[in-house]
């Protein structure tokens, strides 16, 4: 097997068999029967709730009988992206695991580490022999990825511990104790065809962009590629537009995005200056960026010019990035936009933003200001509810205890601060009265992209960190 190698067997076994299971978010039904399946062949007691969560229950360990329950907490479901070239069916067909040296990665596909890592380390300790432990209860949500919305809809009667560790963070060492509010924008152009004017058509791709998280990683100062493409087109003059794409999901930073356009000019002579601007911009932070133009069929039919204006210019205009850095806890980003998604159809061209804060004013600010951007190019905008910002809380109890733990153990301070992107756990502590959360993860790299990966070492030490903490929890 690929992990032959590798010293926590007992982990990365359950981890094969995870990812062999297709999980996309609302697909979590293979890995909800495989984890009450699970539970039934350990002996251990495992329930879902209506929305199709799964929480198992793991008896205290002797000696440990009175020490308070502990909840360690994940999600099923996998952001599912793959290299354009694949033929990988995400509805039918597992992850193929590749050990690259200290790195578990996928071939051609996003690994799903995030958030399977959490599983099989929770598993993996709920079957331990030689674990120490009191009462532990593992929760696994659903499609924490496209809306949190396990989180959204617990029961809380399925759950006793008023103490979580959430596994869902991405850098060893670091306990985060708070997370971004977020809420996504939808904003939708009629769309007015008219007669193509220009013999010749083109299909322009930007591509080769390294994506990821658009919470952890959009201070990494990587290209969109929607908005690589809209100042590609704003550069141009006298075209046409019949088609344009871009971007998968509205946590992944767009790193694909194409447009078919009809022009009478050298289109490649006309971008070649501005193509290597933006590579010489990008030489450090994304390097495989490239354009790809490529000539086609011509194209009957394209957007009206005003419409094809106003769709560029709001896409040339529309903030993406960071917006404003932490001031209240250094090195983090406070506020942040994705242009996520842009889909063309017969009716409509539709774009997806997601704005995240810190700080809720914050939050809604940013989105007004970018209503009030698209608004003003004729889009109609809709904003969603949103999810909730997780309030730091350093004088916690169970943080203490951790801590504590942490330097008995590591021999250092861990790292403890606020991330930006989301969490569960503001959302399930609000849910459930009483609980204190943090999260705690390995190192992960590449998240939500084709080039995912998880150091192994890294897992295996934040595993056996887990098992001896869990010891130590009084």
């Amino acid at each position: 097997m690929w992990y032959d190698k590798l010293q926590n067997k007992r982990m990365w076994e359950i981890f094969s068999e995870i990812s062999a299971i297709p999980r996309e978010s609302g697909n979590e039904e293979g890995i909800r029967k495989f984890l009450l399946d699970w539970a039934e062949k350990n002996g251990l007691e495992a329930k879902r709730d209506e929305i199709g969560n799964v929480f198992i229950y793991a008896p205290a360990t002797k000696g440990y009988e009175k020490v308070k329950p502990t909840a360690l907490q994940g999600h099923m479901d996998m952001v599912c992206v793959k290299t354009k070239e694949s033929s990988h069916d995400f509805s039918k067909d597992g992850i193929e695991i590749v050990l690259d040296g200290n790195n578990v990665r996928a071939k051609d596909t996003s690994l799903g580490a995030d958030n399977g890592i959490a599983i099989a380390m929770a598993l993996a300790i709920f079957t331990d022999p030689e674990a120490q432990h009191g009462p532990l209860e593992a929760i696994f949500t659903i499609s924490e990825e496209t809306g949190l919305t396990g989180a959204f809809n617990i029961d809380p009667s399925l759950v006793k511990a008023k103490r979580m560790i959430n596994l869902d963070s991405e850098e060893e060492g670091i306990i985060y104790i708070g997370c971004a509010g977020g809420i996504d924008l939808t904003s939708k152009l009629k769309a007015k065809w008219t007669e193509n004017k220009y013999d010749r058509s083109y299909r322009i791709e930007v591509l080769g962009l390294l994506g990821g998280h658009s919470g952890s990683e959009i201070d990494k100062q990587r290209g969109n590629a929607i908005k690589i493409l809209a100042r590609i087109l704003k550069s141009l003059n006298k075209y046409s537009l019949s088609e344009i794409s871009g971007g998968t999901k509205r946590n992944v930073i767009p790193s694909y995005a194409q447009a078919v356009i009809s022009t009478n000019s050298n289109i490649e002579k006309k971008t070649q200056k501005l193509i290597g601007d933006i590579k010489n911009e990008l030489k450090y932070s994304d390097p495989g960026f490239t354009v790809r133009i490529t000539e086609i069929e011509p194209r009957p039919e394209a957007l009206s010019d005003k419409k094809r204006k106003n769709l560029v210019n709001a896409l040339f205009t529309a903030p993406a990035g960071v917006k404003a850095m932490s001031t209240a806890i250094c090195g983090i980003v406070e506020t942040s936009n994705n242009l996520a998604i842009i889909n063309t159809n017969e009716e409509e061209i539709e774009v997806i933003n997601s704005i995240r804060s810190n700080i809720a004013s914050a939050k809604e600010e940013h989105l007004e200001v970018l209503k009030t951007l698209y608004g003003g190019f004729g889009f109609n905008c809709e904003s969603g509810e949103g999810y909730p910002e997780w309030e730091p809380n350093p004088s916690s109890k169970f943080l203490a205890a951790v801590k504590k733990a942490y330097k008995e153990i590591e021999k250092k301070e861990p790292v403890v601060t606020a991330i930006h992107a989301g969490l569960e756990c503001g959302i399930i502590n609000t849910r459930i009265k009483g609980m204190d959360s943090l999260s705690m993860g390995p190192n992960l790299f590449d998240v939500h992209s084709v080039n995912e990966h998880i150091e192994a070492d890294s897992a295996e030490r934040v595993a056996s960190f887990l098992k001896q903490l869990l010891a130590k929890l009084k």
